[in-house]
């Protein structure tokens, strides 16, 4: 079949990704069945997807950014893993936009990593102590959440730590994550956590 009829390949290929990524979502979640499935292919198949649906959380990951030199670069590796996501997002958000689901659906974009404000000696930057977050969606209340790093390197510039190397980290991450599962998932964040991260200031939903 995938030499005779490529698109046909393709297509059975993608499915089964899908049905790979929507098991392990159900996994992650915990979801249990309300009913028993066939121990069949097709019927942890359809199992998979009603936990997705069930739980409606969805995990993308792309990776490749960890980098640390030529990143100013037009055409560099970092300057497209930029593109990449801007393009993705973009697309995402209209898509869902011209199919009137952008009120049900909330993005959260994060990395397990910040960056350094200052150069290393390869023209890039190393790991850094503060980072940030992207959350969009229909309902999402936007602007910048935080305070905004003044890039000056003086020794009272409050925003910098480190002599000025890294941007001083003001908003926990934990807090994001506590707002989306009270206030989108109607969880409990305290429960979830295992502590207190509300912050009352961080209420883009």
């Amino acid at each position: 079949m995938p030499v005779l009829q490529p698109h046909l390949a393709f297509v059975n290929a993608t499915a089964q990704a899908a049905l790979a990524t929507l098991d392990r979502v159900a996994a992650v979640a915990a979801y249990t069945p309300t009913t028993l499935y066939p121990p069949t292919g097709f019927g942890r198949a359809l199992q998979a997807v009603a936990g997705a649906l069930a739980t409606q959380v969805f995990w993308v990951q792309t990776g490749g950014y960890d980098t640390h030199a030529s990143q100013g670069t037009e055409t560099g590796v970092l300057s497209n893993l930029l593109s990449t996501l801007d393009d993705g997002l973009s697309a995402f958000y209209t898509d869902l936009s011209n199919q009137g689901l952008l009120d049900q659906t909330l993005v959260l974009q994060f990395s397990e990593f910040g960056r350094r404000v200052s150069e290393n000696g390869s023209a890039g930057t190393d790991h850094g102590a503060g980072g940030l977050m992207l959350a969009l969606g229909g309902t999402v209340h936007g602007g910048l959440y935080g305070t905004a790093a003044t890039l000056e390197d003086t020794p009272d510039n409050p925003t910098l730590e480190n002599s000025g190397r890294d941007v001083r980290h003001e908003t926990d991450f934990r807090s994001v994550y506590a707002r989306i599962i009270d206030d989108w998932l109607g969880a409990s964040s305290i429960s979830i956590l295992g502590a207190n991260f509300r912050d009352a200031a961080i209420d883009f939903v």
